[in-house]
Order: structure tokens, then C-alpha cells, then sequence
């Protein structure tokens, strides 16, 4: 399959001196796609393709401090690299590209960003899938969710959870649904991915029907 084949590259300025390297292509709803750790948005190079062919909009940054975009000085809160900060990127490049609702799906910590723009922006996201992560805040304790968490805040879009077979997070947390109930109101399912850890290289195919 070609390297993201029909898409197009450029650099979008988010503010803040902040300007994302994107790749984006095809027509119809929007979905934006978002990488985890140490990967960029090339992690999505046989998905996206995939996604354009059943009729989407898609679009795969690199996030601020990741690939070609920009890495801003940071400060000793890491509050440039929060991913309250990397979801208000997000939301700011969607409507720079004319989309002011729209689908996120996000891989590792890619996801813990997709959670925190569901939650600060849930008027701007109409779907979440979150793939081999649970929140922060039940395995690391980040002020964010517990506040979060402590006021009763849930996803209220549509929400999808998946998991590699051959990677720990069960293990480690047992069935990740049971722990995204607590933080959705519209938990549509999950299953396993027959893959390891980085599904989208391994599994586009599996991953597409979800």
C-alpha cells in the first residue's frame, strides 16, 4: 500500500506558537487520528488509507513536542505538555481545517489526549475510541482526572475501548470496559486486538469494522 497515498502535507498553526505537521486526506465525516509514545502520525499510515476508502475525513498530526511539529519550552509543571494543552491543539486544528465536530481516536498516550478532549471540548467531539489505555488517573494519579473524577465529569459521546491481546494492560488492569463505565455514559463496547502493542501497524484491517 502506498505511504499515505492521496493525502496531503502541511503545517498548521494552532496559536500559542504552536504550529502541528499533519497529514490529511479524503472526504465525508471527520476523524482525527492521534499517535502515542515515542511514535508520530505515521504510526497511522495503514489506517488512515483504510478509514478514507469507507468514506471519512482524516486527519494524523504529529503532537506538539513529537516529529516535525513544534517543541515549545517547557516549564516545571510540564504544563506545555499536558494533554489539556495537547487537546486544546487539537481542537484548534480541526476548526483551522473546517471542522468544528468530529471522531477521535487515539493509540497509548495519544489516547489520553483524545479522553481530555472529550472531556474539556464535548461539543466539539461526536465519537472517542481509545486503544490499549485506561485514564491516567487510575494507574498514575494526575491531577487533572482526580479532579475530574471528583466531580462526577464523564465522556458523553459515543465511546469505543480496545485492547491488544498480546500486550499487558489486562493483565495489569484486568478488563479495560469496567474501567471506562466509570468514565463514560455511552460505553458502546470493546473487544481485544489479535496483535501487539502498536495495533495500527499491525492490525489496520481488524481495526477498521470496529
Amino acid at each position: 500500500m502506498p505511504f499515505f497515498d492521496g493525502f496531503t502535507e502541511q503545517r498548521v498553526d494552532v496559536g500559542g506558537g504552536v504550529v502541528l505537521r499533519v497529514r490529511s486526506g479524503g472526504r465525508g465525516p471527520p476523524v482525527v487520528l492521534l499517535h502515542g509514545h515515542p511514535r508520530t502520525h505515521t504510526t497511522w499510515h495503514r489506517v488512515a488509507p483504510l478509514l478514507v476508502a469507507a468514506g471519512h475525513t482524516v486527519v494524523c498530526p504529529d503532537l506538539r513536542g513529537y516529529g516535525r511539529s513544534t517543541v515549545v519550552p517547557t516549564t516545571p509543571d510540564h504544563a506545555p505538555y499536558s494533554t489539556r494543552a495537547m487537546a486544546g491543539d487539537v481542537v484548534a486544528l480541526m476548526r483551522s481545517l473546517g471542522h468544528d465536530r468530529f471522531a477521535v481516536v487515539g493509540h497509548d498516550r495519544g489516547s489520553y489526549v483524545a479522553l481530555r478532549t472529550a472531556l474539556d471540548h464535548p461539543g466539539a467531539v461526536s465519537r472517542l475510541a481509545v486503544l490499549d489505555c485506561i485514564p491516567i488517573v487510575e494507574h498514575l494519579d494526575r491531577a487533572a482526572e482526580e479532579a475530574d473524577r471528583a466531580a462526577g465529569r464523564k465522556v458523553t459521546c459515543p465511546t469505543l475501548v480496545l485492547w491488544s491481546a498480546r500486550d499487558d494492560i489486562e493483565q495489569l488492569h484486568g478488563d479495560p470496559r469496567a474501567i471506562w463505565a466509570g468514565w463514560t455514559t455511552d460505553l458502546r463496547g470493546g473487544s481485544r486486538i489479535e496483535s501487539g502493542h502498536h495495533m495500527a501497524e499491525e492490525a489496520p484491517e481488524e481495526l477498521l469494522p470496529r
